[in-house]
């Protein structure tokens, strides 16, 4: 019984709240009517206080003491009819048209009815609730099931991703370094203060939560190989980004691959984990290695700030929360003074870069930073190659299939 996902039994406290828990099992043979299926659509206000949405929803059902069996066919649903083809004679079975298949006959009237839609706190997008054999009612079977689709509508604010919700904003460079205390209207109407702790600095973060799969982040070693590890695979290609592909989305995903060498074109994949080959690399001339990134670095690397508990209630089990995460996008000044600059530099730590060089030595090409687009910069200089036969014989003969070793 009960709801979508794969929904439990008539023991779900919410299939039990909305009356949907009262599932009969359907006897064996029996037909079944269709279902009918709806898309509700709720805010993630709705989603995160719970609900419950009182709809008028009309069905057939069939008027009591009108059923019958059908005089055409017997209640057997089919007719015989027999057919002269030439000198043969052949009985064809056809379905009812008296009684439409169904072997009986009767009146249906439409009735209106009131339906109790809970919405579960921390309903994930797609949950289905189902209300079993509510559909319209059919002759010698069972109805079907009416199943309200939940389609969670975007908010203007919050960005949901389990049970954790986000929220974006703009800080300045002095609230980055010497804090801020922010407002903010919580999906319950609570007024939240948000503030940061005593001495607490702000770092861009580069990660972004709703990218999609999570990428997988590798560490490159030049002159470095790892020649005691089990080679599992062998490639007669060198482009880095496809043996990623491979090892993250192709023939080689899960198997264990915990780093991949390049030398002479080719590419050796290893089978080990990320400590058996950082104690096994050894120096090797004219060899690559690439090797998984440490995931408690690459973990160290997407630290946001974020207030716990303030997120979405976790689904069936409302009691707990999901954390409210802060995206901050930091504002930095287009200039400052000189007086400014003065006062930083005896607040901040020291510069990481420093030089002794003059702006008139002449051992040294003096040159300044300016702004510019990276991707008007690559058009501006991109060569057409797609005619290039040369290249197109040149990708033919490196190949790029993956070879497993031989066990």
């Amino acid at each position: 019984g009960g709801g979508g996902g794969g929904g439990g039994g008539s023991s779900d406290l919410f299939d039990m709240l909305s009356g949907r828990g009262r599932q009969q099992r359907q006897p064996q043979g029996m037909r079944k009517g269709q279902n009918v299926v709806h898309q509700l659509t709720v805010s993630l206000e709705e989603i995160y206080m719970g609900k419950t949405r009182k709809l008028r929803m009309r069905r057939e059902v069939i008027e009591s003491g009108s059923m019958s069996t059908c005089t055409e066919c017997g209640g057997k649903g089919v007719n015989i009819r027999v057919v002269r083809m030439g000198p043969m004679i052949q009985q064809v079975q056809e379905g009812c048209r008296a009684c439409d298949g169904q072997g009986s006959q009767y009146q249906s009237k439409q009735v209106q009815e009131v339906m109790e839609v809970v919405v579960p706190k921390g309903a994930p997008d797609g949950y289905k609730l189902t209300f079993h054999e509510k559909a319209d009612e059919i002759a010698a079977g069972i109805p079907g099931d009416v199943i309200f689709v939940l389609q969670e509508s975007a908010h203007p604010e919050f960005k949901r991703k389990g049970a954790d919700l986000y929220v974006k904003r703009s800080i300045s460079l002095v609230e980055a370094l010497c804090g801020f205390r922010m407002e903010l209207t919580h999906l319950d109407g609570r007024k939240l203060l948000i503030k940061t702790g005593p001495g607490q600095v702000i770092a861009p973060v580069n990660y972004d939560p709703f990218k999609g799969e999570e990428a997988v982040e590798w560490e490159t070693h030049q002159g470095m190989d790892c020649p005691d590890l089990e080679t599992i695979a062998k490639a007669d290609t060198d482009d880095v980004e496809k043996l990623k592909q491979v090892i993250s989305k192709g023939q080689l995903r899960g198997k264990g691959v915990g780093a991949f060498r390049l030398s002479g074109g080719k590419a050796s994949f290893y089978r080990a984990t990320a400590e058996e080959v950082h104690t096994s690399m050894k120096p090797s001339k004219g060899t690559t290695l690439y090797t998984l990134a440490d995931p408690a670095k690459s973990a160290a690397q997407r630290m946001m700030f974020a207030v716990k508990d303030e997120g979405m209630p976790v689904f069936k089990s409302p009691m707990e929360q999901g954390n409210l995460f802060l995206i901050l996008d930091i504002v930095f000044p287009d200039h400052l003074d000189a007086a400014a600059m003065a006062s930083l530099k005896a607040a901040l730590p020291p510069a990481l870069h420093a030089s002794s060089v003059g702006d008139d030595d002449e051992n040294y090409d003096v040159v300044e930073l300016v702004k510019l687009d990276p991707v008007h910069s690559f058009k501006a200089t991109a060569v057409d190659s797609s005619n290039d036969a040369t290249q197109e014989d040149e990708r033919e003969a490196a190949g790029g299939g993956v070879q497993c070793a031989q066990q």
